[in-house]
């Protein structure tokens, strides 16, 4: 979808090293600086139960928030010689998203809703930059600021729905899994019996953490190795069953190592390994992915050149 034009140009860019001398003065950047102070003061409370959250003893799933923030100011500084080429002009639409933003933080304060008060500071900072440097440079900096949104814990209710399906879910198939190699396996709700153990699919093996980690990390991987945006949809969205497939795969594999060898050896340095080793083994996934989807593209290219 395309922005819409940008309207009241400050002034077009003037060429120079940085985005300074491409239409913005200081009195303006000092006046964006000083609305970011602002909000940050305004949700401190809102950020202090956000880092309660992320580092929360149990909850690994956002571990990787606190570092969203650094790593958009890398891609913006990357494109830093892009950037200063193109105009800088204020945007209506840019103003729209920003009083949506404001109006979504008021409902978040209203209502002390900690997710509603988060994607309305995200959107809120979006908006300010698209407000003040227009439809042309927040295309390129849309990615970066987007991540901001990676930082934001799912609700609890939500957060604990699907931890309760992605148990029963990894349960079946894992179990299916096991079946395969004709083990005698059978399932309980989240609870897989084997001969002489039961193995609990409990929160911590729903892979909702590696589903989480996974999906950020297909996000930037995506924007990096893809230009194409359905390539990169496909990248992201690939993620899912990726990390399902996967923390299926390490539940049946710690229940035969369970049955053939030992409980202990499965409850082990195996339990506790095999977590980083599956995540490993689904971004090695997702770079044959990536190699795939360029191996299609420039299969089409050719058989499309004389025609275009």
């Amino acid at each position: 979808m395309s922005m819409p034009p940008d309207t009241e140009v400050i002034s077009p860019a003037c060429g120079g090293p940085g985005l300074a001398s491409a239409g913005l003065g200081v009195g303006e950047y000092a006046s964006i600086a000083g609305f970011i102070l602002l909000l940050g003061v305004l949700s401190f409370p809102l950020w202090e139960m956000t880092a309660q959250e992320w580092f929360r003893t149990g909850n690994e799933a956002y571990t990787h928030a606190p570092l969203m923030p650094f790593i958009a100011i890398y891609f913006i500084w990357d494109r830093r010689a892009e950037l200063a080429r193109l105009p800088v002009r204020f945007s209506w639409a840019g103003f729209a998203c920003f009083l949506c933003g404001a109006l979504i933080f008021v409902a978040g304060k209203i209502g002390a809703d900690r997710f509603t008060g988060q994607v309305a500071i995200a959107t809120l900072l979006i908006g300010l930059v698209w407000t003040h440097f227009g439809n042309a440079i927040t295309r390129q900096v849309v990615f970066p600021l987007s991540l901001l949104y990676l930082m934001i814990p799912i609700p609890s209710i939500i957060y604990r729905n699907l931890s309760f399906n992605l148990q029963i879910l990894s349960s079946k198939m894992s179990v299916g899994f096991m079946q395969l190699f004709a083990l005698p396996v059978y399932r309980e709700g989240n609870v897989i019996n084997l001969s002489y153990t039961q193995l609990e699919v409990a929160e911590a093996c729903s892979g909702i953490t590696s589903l989480v980690s996974l999906i950020t990390v297909a996000y930037i991987f995506a924007y990096i190795a893809r230009t194409n945006f359905w390539a990169r949809l496909v990248l992201v969205l690939s993620a899912v069953p990726i990390a399902v497939f996967t923390n299926a795969f390490r539940i049946g594999g710690t229940g035969m190592l369970a049955h053939f060898w030992s409980v202990k050896a499965a409850e082990g340095f195996f339990h506790s390994f095999a977590g980083w080793l599956v995540f490993i083994v689904a971004f090695a996934i997702l770079l044959g992915e990536n190699w795939l989807l360029g191996f299609l593209v420039s299969r089409r290219r050719p058989a499309e050149g004389p025609g275009r």
